[in-house]
């Protein structure tokens, strides 16, 4: 079955419940699970297209109910999620969304969103419950609304930042840590956006 935009994956976090993430999961045209978050899907009106990962959290209900679409990626030296943004990479995908990416371990959540920052090929956003992530390389443009909650979280204290948009704007700087980024605020209905020297992950607020 070949590859049909737009992509969904679905993480193994807690299933969303914000109509944003549940909206991108209703119009997938391709829906990929990793392991275990085949389950939520089980008895749902949108089954996954391919379950993916090392499949030693998928229970013999989903495994028995999604056997015909099932991909075993063994590597224990990544995690599921990075093993089915590869696997969509090398299937001719150049875009996708990730719902599901929160919730649960913290450790997990924390490790999903960091994963953001690696460029797997792929033009990639994460819808959670209270707004999306998407990474910038380069130049970027989002479009925005006055007041919306924004951070920008870079790689490295090397990245340095340009931005228009925001309430305090940066100009060529560089922060000393992503969790110096946070509690800024957009002024306009678009925001541009330029990371050298690495990437920054952009953090926007729902409007509601």
């Amino acid at each position: 079955m070949p590859i049909q935009p737009p992509v969904i994956v679905l993480a193994n976090g807690r299933f969303p419940t914000h109509r944003r993430p549940l909206e991108a999961l209703e119009s997938a045209g391709t829906l990929l699970c990793c392991d275990g978050a085949a389950d939520r899907l089980l008895g749902s009106s949108r089954l996954p297209d391919y379950v993916l990962g090392d499949l030693d959290s998928i229970t013999p209900r989903a495994r028995k109910a999604f056997a015909d679409r099932l991909i075993e990626l063994p590597s224990q030296q990544s995690g599921d999620l990075e093993k089915t943004l590869q696997w969509a990479h090398q299937s001719g995908a150049q875009a996708a969304t990730i719902v599901g990416i929160t919730g649960g371990r913290d450790d997990h959540a924390l490790g999903n969103l960091l994963l953001l920052w690696h460029d797997f090929g792929l033009e990639l956003t994460a819808l959670t419950d209270t707004g999306s992530f998407q990474a910038i390389r380069g130049r970027g443009e989002l479009p925005s609304f006055d007041g919306q909650p924004v951070a920008l979280f870079p790689e490295s204290a090397v990245v340095r930042l340009t931005t228009e948009g925001l309430v305090w704007d940066l100009t060529a700087d560089s922060l000393p840590g992503p969790h110096r980024g946070g509690s800024n605020r957009s002024r306009a209905d678009r925001l541009v956006i330029e990371a050298h020297d690495g990437a920054v992950l952009v953090f926007q607020g729902y409007p509601d």
